[in-house]
């Protein structure tokens, strides 16, 4: 059996200080993703520093990884936005990154194009 690999791909970037990654897979959700992955991290931007005892502290953050289809990239981008107020300073960034190819996600069939990897592979070779 052969896998099938999903195109036409956006991967929703989102950085938002710790604790609220959560928020923005619903917001996601809502908007029509299927879900999203949440990594964390730590800030370094110039509003980013606190300090504690005179030391300098970087917050964490969860950085959200969203795959959508291309032709939803918009809508579920709108709907964070909003349910993040991302337009207020200090409330974090979002954007798209265009995806090619994707193999290995458990709800890839819904995806608005997807293709057999022999598929994709005679295609390739053929370039």
């Amino acid at each position: 059996m052969d896998k099938p690999v999903a195109l036409n791909l956006e991967m929703i970037v989102t950085i938002v200080d710790r604790g609220i990654g959560e928020d923005v897979i619903e917001y996601s959700k809502e908007a029509g993703a299927n879900g999203g992955t949440i990594i964390h991290g730590r800030g370094t931007g110039a509003h980013e520093k606190a300090k504690f005892f005179g030391l300098e502290i970087d917050p964490e953050k969860d950085i959200v990884l969203t795959l959508v289809p291309d032709s939803l990239t918009a809508e579920v981008m709108n709907a964070i936005s909003r349910g993040i107020k991302i337009d207020k300073p200090g409330n974090g960034i979002c954007f798209s990154i265009n995806i090619d190819k994707v193999v290995g996600i458990t709800a890839i069939n819904s995806y608005r194009q997807v293709v057999e990897m022999e598929t994709f592979l005679d295609n390739e070779a053929d370039e």
